[in-house]
């Protein structure tokens, strides 16, 4: 999925400050502001808002970097 350069910069901006991998920022992101986060996938697919809601719902859970790009890959890819 496609960013912009601006979110993308925010994103490596967060990388450096808090020394988190970048699935972590991107994570953090997602808890915490999501409305933001939302508004800048102008419009957001509503199959990404759905997908999104419900892993927000969801406790959180521990997961392998390899886990976590399957993950996001099925959400890019629709599924």
């Amino acid at each position: 999925m496609e960013i912009s350069e601006e979110l993308n910069s925010l994103i490596d901006q967060g990388i450096e400050i808090s020394e988190l991998c970048k699935a972590d920022v991107i994570r953090q992101a997602l808890r915490i502001g999501l409305p933001q986060l939302a508004a800048r996938f102008r419009p957001a697919p509503f199959w990404l808002e759905e997908r999104m809601r419900e892993a927000l719902s969801e406790r959180a859970e521990p997961t392998s970097v390899e886990e976590f790009k399957a993950n996001m890959k099925a959400i890019a890819d629709g599924r």
